[in-house]
């Protein structure tokens, strides 16, 4: 079974949806960067991120499999995140992580690409981006799915 269809299924993983900003979505969707900082991060087991390319693109580009996330204080989640593909520099993420005890590397996998950037408001009615990420219903992960050409049955 897909990481998708077990984000489907009642019991499995959550999908999320995150804003990301353009530079780092691009970073994501090649493959150069495969880790995500947060300053927080999801309570429920998460299996997929849909990337949403914040403002001036303003597109969900990509989904991303999740394959973890280390917690643990800013400068030990740099150590143990920098060999997958920051994205940045160190000093850059200390600031982004100031006055937090912990912070969160979010490892992350393969990444399915749609024909064409998808225009949110095209699959979600009044659609307004999440600050940091929000949880997906499987009604909502099914139509990005079909958008990505990874479901094709009726919802």
């Amino acid at each position: 079974m897909s990481r998708f269809q077990e984000c489907l299924q009642p019991q499995g993983p959550r999908a999320i949806l995150i804003s990301v900003k353009p530079r780092f979505a691009e970073q994501i969707i090649t493959g150069a960067k495969k880790v995500e900082f947060r300053r927080s991060w999801a309570a429920e087991p998460v299996g997929l991120a849909v990337i949403y390319s914040s403002s001036p693109v303003q597109r969900l580009v990509g989904i991303v499999e999740v394959d973890g996330a280390v917690v643990a204080s800013p400068p030990t989640v740099w150590t143990k995140c920098v060999s997958r593909g920051p994205g940045l520099q160190r000093a850059e993420l200390m600031e982004y992580f100031a006055g937090k005890t912990y912070g969160y590397g979010v490892l992350l996998g393969e990444v399915t690409l749609p024909a064409k950037p998808v225009a949110p408001k095209s699959l979600f009615k009044g659609f307004r981006p999440p600050q940091s990420y929000r949880y997906l219903s499987a009604p909502e992960l099914r139509r990005i799915g079909k958008q990505f050409r990874l479901v094709e049955e009726p919802e």
